[in-house]
């Protein structure tokens, strides 16, 4: 038994390891784990991937698809990768990606993951036709901002959806203003403009009123209370020019080619005055610089009203004596025209915006209308008994005489030539100027020592002012 035992012993242990030997030898084989698959990035032609480790795997096959259901093999990497970059992309779009794992038992598929590439834009900035060195380009998405070089070319890159570009450099506007793109692009251009300004002044004060034109077409501006102004959208060589009534500028004009901000110009008046003398019949003719008389010319008979025209630079001369209106040309000094009117002239009154003249007859209550392009009278209106002054709102394109006789002043509308208004003032009004600023009208009455304050908007007194002994002029600055 003993003997028995002992070799029973022996055959159970082979046996154990014969039956251990064959179940070894006929366990199932062990395929790969699936990758966890994720985007690292994202860029204009490219998109890099990466992947969970996997130690029971021999490599792994790389599938990219368009529609995210039909992939394509692209590429294979030993196992001992975990990330990939893949290359030669298209821009702005959208791409789906799998990895699958694999050994000699198996093979396992990834998650798929969804990357969209970026796009890059480029353009050019010109001015006048020649690439802008130095302009700022901006994005909307936060992307740093580029700058062009000595062509006008700029360039950039990691866009991504819809993006607004705009480009920005001092003294200069740009036409677009901004494009927004949401692909690539390579004709983001923008085409710049210069911006001008400066400051108009007269005696060290801005002048306001100036009309600034430009002889590229843009249109004018005007200099505002402080007489300053600008304009943009200026493009290669302009020529800026500044215009008031009565006034001349030096510089009388400035050629920018570019962006400037001193276009400045420095205003002043003619300066020059006329004086009518009744008993000589002449007018002299005094230089306000110098205060000297510099010519004496020949009138009519009983020179007595005088009114100017800035714009025109003619002179006006009512002639009482002998019915008359001599036309002065200032540049010349000489008397260029001589018209008949009412009778006994003695005062005139000028509209430089209608170049239109208006002549008081004393002898017949009437006041002449002359055209100045003509020099004819073409108008007649009757008004108070014995106009003696007359003044001009050139704004409003009111007229206002002082009848000396019957203590009126009459309102006549220079659009249609008729009396529009009687206004009751002092006695013996004598005079009458307009400031056209306020549109308030001051008449001076010799009878009873007092100004009458007209409101050109009512055509109504508002106030009456007591002055000294006999006024009988009146001058009004503004």
């Amino acid at each position: 038994m003993k003997k028995f035992g002992k070799w029973n012993a022996l055959f159970l242990i082979i046996g154990v390891v014969v039956v251990m030997l064959s179940l070894s030898g006929c366990m199932a084989p062990t395929p790969p784990l699936a990758p966890i698959l994720s985007v690292v990035s994202e860029g204009n032609n490219s998109v890099t991937i990466s992947w969970s480790e996997n130690s029971n795997v021999e490599g792994f096959y790389i599938y990219e698809s368009t529609d995210g259901i039909s992939f394509n093999e692209i590429t294979s990497t030993g196992a001992q990768t975990n990330s990939y970059t893949i290359t030669g992309l298209n821009q702005n779009t959208t791409y789906y990606f799998e990895v699958q794992a694999y050994n000699a038992n198996g093979e396992a598929m990834s998650n798929i993951v969804k990357a969209i590439t970026l796009y890059e834009v480029f353009g050019q900035v010109t001015y006048n036709g020649n690439g802008l060195a130095g302009v700022t380009i901006s994005f909307s998405d936060g992307l740093p901002s580029v700058t062009t070089n000595s062509q006008g070319y700029w360039s950039q890159g990691g866009l991504t959806g819809s993006v607004t570009i705009t480009p920005l450099l001092s003294g200069y506007t740009f036409n677009p203003s901004s494009t927004t793109v949401t692909g690539p692009n390579i004709n983001v251009n923008f085409v710049a403009s210069a911006s001008v300004s400066g400051q108009v002044t007269y005696n060290g004060n801005g002048l306001a009123g100036v009309t600034i034109s430009f002889s590229d077409g843009l249109p004018s501006v005007t200099t505002n209370s402080q007489g300053y102004w600008s304009q943009g959208g200026l493009t290669g060589s302009v020529t800026v020019t500044p215009s008031l009534s009565g006034c001349t500028f030096t510089p009388s004009s400035i050629t920018v080619t570019g962006p400037n901000n001193n276009v400045n110009f420095f205003a002043s008046a003619p300066n020059t005055i006329y004086v009518t003398n009744e008993k000589d019949n002449t007018v002299s003719v005094i230089n306000g610089q110098t205060n000297n008389v510099v010519a004496t010319i020949s009138v009519g008979n009983g020179p007595d009203g005088v009114g100017v025209n800035p714009e025109t630079d003619m002179i006006y001369v009512a002639n009482w004596g002998n019915n008359t209106v001599n036309v002065i040309n200032g540049q010349t000094n000489n008397v260029v025209a001589i018209i008949s009117v009412g009778n006994e002239p003695d005062a005139v009154g000028v509209n430089p915006t209608t170049d239109m003249i208006y002549v008081a007859n004393w002898g017949n209550n009437t006041v002449n209308v002359i055209n100045g392009q003509t020099n004819n009278v073409f108008q007649t209106i009757s008004v108070g008994n014995e106009p003696y002054a007359i003044g001009v709102n050139p704004t409003t394109n009111m007229i206002y005489v002082a009848n000396i006789a019957d203590n009126t002043v009459s309102v006549i509308n220079g659009q249609t030539s008729t009396v529009v208004q009687t206004i009751n003032v002092g006695i013996y009004p004598t005079g009458v100027r307009v400031n056209p600023i306020t549109d308030m009208i001051y008449v001076v009455n010799c009878g009873n020592n007092t100004v009458s304050v007209i409101n050109g908007q009512t055509s109504t007194v508002v106030a009456t002012i007591s002055v000294g002994n006999y006024p009988f002029g009146v001058g009004v600055l503004y």
